[in-house]
């Protein structure tokens, strides 16, 4: 295997590595047995370390910008769950008041 084709495995398994980060799922797949040497353990986690960084840049810009929409979002529920709150504490009152 060249080092042209070795470097393309290399960075193919790394970004698998990252999709399949980023990606993951609560469901549990099956074990893999994949041996790798400590080399090629250091340039995958350089390169997934660089492509971490890159996204975490974009989605640090993409939290920055849906900041306002996702904070309206946020308080208007909590509001929406007060207000169910509130109805049932009155209407648990109302009853009270009504048995006595």
């Amino acid at each position: 295997m060249n080092a042209s084709a070795y470097s393309r495995m290399i960075r193919a398994a790394a970004g698998l590595a990252v999709l399949l980060a980023i990606g993951a799922s609560a469901c549990e797949e099956p074990e893999t047995s994949i041996r790798l040497t400590s080399r090629e353990r250091v340039q995958i986690d350089t390169i997934a370390t660089r492509q971490i960084d890159s996204i975490r840049l974009v989605m640090d810009s993409v939290c920055i910008n849906d900041y306002p929409g996702i904070m309206h979002s946020a308080l208007d529920s909590l509001l929406e769950l007060r207000r169910k709150e509130e109805e049932k504490l009155r209407a648990r009152i109302k009853r009270e008041l009504q048995q006595q």
